[in-house]
């Protein structure tokens, strides 16, 4: 267990090393950082009992890497506030998390790896444009439209399962739309519960509203890794194939120039 310094406060993570593992001649191995979504996840990001970075950070460690997994700020042990971070703040810790990683005597520092789950697969997009100790970037379950039309895509693909009407879906879908409007101009919240405002009117809700991964994977260098289930309702399949084409486009672009 670790804490590295954020921005005025401190990120509480865990670090393991392999085990039972033939080390590599310089002893220092590649590690992995491990990013996750939405929510007030900490280090293990447990869902219904599943500790599923647990579970991960142990594949990888078995298969030869460090692997680093923490509490996001303002959960668990870690300092902070998530009521006024933005998906900027949560990429400077991630920064913070990498450079703490690449300092390690134990880490080969050209391969220092960011894999982000959903959220965190933009949060690693962010850090990666702005850091090069990150060297190469996996992207779980990642949506590649902005946060606008993804929210807009997922209530329409959990309203098409309720059996409603017609006309409530179209009532919850203008809502949501309207709550957008208000967030992202900052303005015209009438008509709109207090209690939605409280829970949309906030820092976090508005970086993920205005954020587009396009723009983001056209400018990051890095290699990417891009991972989707078949099977996701959350972030549909397609996401995959359109981050597919954004990243080698990178290539292309290269290429004329």
């Amino acid at each position: 267990n670790v804490r590295v310094a954020a921005a005025g406060f401190g990120l509480a993570a865990t670090v393991t090393t392999p085990v039972d593992v033939v080390p590599p001649d310089s002893g220092q191995w590649p590690a992995v950082l491990l990013v996750p979504g939405s929510g007030s996840f900490d280090r293990d990001a447990t869902m219904f009992g599943v500790s599923i970075f647990g579970q991960l950070a142990r594949a990888l460690i078995n298969n030869g890497y460090i692997v680093m997994r923490y509490d996001k700020r303002g959960v668990g042990r870690s300092g902070g506030r998530a009521e006024s971070a933005t998906l900027d703040g949560y990429a400077e810790d991630v920064r913070e998390l990498v450079r703490y990683l690449e300092g390690r005597d134990d880490v080969d520092s050209d391969r220092v790896v960011v894999v982000g789950h959903s959220e965190g697969g933009w949060i690693g997009l962010l850090a990666a444009r702005r850091e090069r100790k990150i060297k190469a970037l996996a992207l779980i379950a990642t949506s590649s439209i902005s946060g606008d039309g993804l929210i807009l895509e997922q209530q329409q693909t959990v309203l098409g399962d309720t059996g409603e009407s017609d006309t409530v879906q179209k009532e919850k879908v203008d809502l949501q739309q309207r709550i957008h409007r208000a967030v992202l101009e900052e303005s015209d919240w009438e008509d709109i519960p207090p209690a939605v405002r409280t829970q949309a009117d906030t820092p976090w809700f508005r970086s993920v509203l205005a954020f587009d991964p396009a723009d983001i994977v056209r400018r990051v260098r890095q290699p990417l890794l891009v991972i989707q289930g078949e099977l996701d309702q959350q972030i549909l399949p397609y996401h995959a194939d359109r981050l597919e084409s954004l990243a080698q486009a990178r290539s292309r672009e290269e290429t004329c120039r």
